[in-house]
């Protein structure tokens, strides 16, 4: 006899926080095209309407919705409103973030806030919104995108990489709550992406992980097996240097000029 969970995982409502671009535009095209309907979360609700009208072509519902992840009030708002008749979440992909390098010395409260309020905080409220539902779907899915920050401190990065390093500790906690309740979660943790991080424009670093790369890793996760966990990712482009490196501390001293 075949079990709930033992059944191949079929497409379902899919939440993307920062989907307005970067990863998490890469990430809600790649899932429209698998199938899945979508809810979009992002700052800016013109940005949002674009991705929108983008995907549009792939027939699946698609739900947006302007909201800052650090503020829980707006969260609650959002979830109430993008998830009206909705039973169950089969993903969420915790993406929505930032970064600010400066040095402890220097960097103001208000700097360190700015990073620490969406990296972890929002990957908190958003979490608190979305894990009755996603209790509700059995193999349902968490990704969070973390970053080789995480497990390596840089100079001048201490609120990215305190942020990234405190949301792989709530991703496992998070997976000690709801391993019981057949939810799944991976962190992923890449290394340098040619995105739009820090105010830079996509084809500055070709050598470089690219989006459409980043989505279709974190989207070939929703078609394993559904008892199979994947916990955590680590990437990196073969032309580019990772973790504590001479040659990515040059690279970064570069970057910084």
């Amino acid at each position: 006899m075949t079990r709930e969970r033992d059944r191949p995982p079929g497409a379902g409502w899919a939440l993307v926080t920062g989907a307005s671009r970067g990863i998490g535009q890469a990430v809600a095209e790649y899932l429209a095209g698998a199938g899945y309907d979508l809810i979009l979360w992002a700052r800016t609700a013109e940005d949002l309407e674009k991705v929108r009208s983008r995907l549009a072509f792939h027939g699946r519902e698609i739900r947006i919705a302007a909201v800052d992840v650090a503020d829980p009030a707006r969260v609650e708002e959002a979830a109430a409103t993008s998830f009206a008749g909705v039973e169950a979440l089969r993903a969420v992909v915790v993406n929505a973030g930032g970064g600010t390098w400066n040095t402890i010395e220097s960097i103001s409260a208000d700097e360190w806030r700015s990073v620490l309020g969406p990296n972890l905080d929002g990957a908190f409220h958003t979490l608190k919104a979305t894990v009755p539902l996603l209790r509700a779907c059995p193999g349902a899915q968490i990704v969070g995108v973390a970053s080789d920050s995480s497990l390596h401190s840089f100079a001048r990065r201490g609120a990215y990489c305190a942020s990234k390093a405190g949301l792989l500790s709530l991703l496992e906690t998070a997976r000690r709550e709801l391993r019981e309740h057949d939810v799944r979660v991976t962190a992923v943790l890449p290394s340098r992406v040619d995105s739009y991080f820090r105010g830079k424009q996509p084809g500055r670093r070709p050598e470089a992980m690219s989006l459409a790369e980043i989505g279709e890793v974190i989207g070939a996760l929703f078609a394993l097996p559904p008892r199979v966990e994947v916990r955590e990712i680590h990437l990196a482009a073969l032309t580019t240097p990772f973790g504590p490196y001479l040659e990515q501390m040059k690279e970064m001293k570069e970057e910084e000029r």
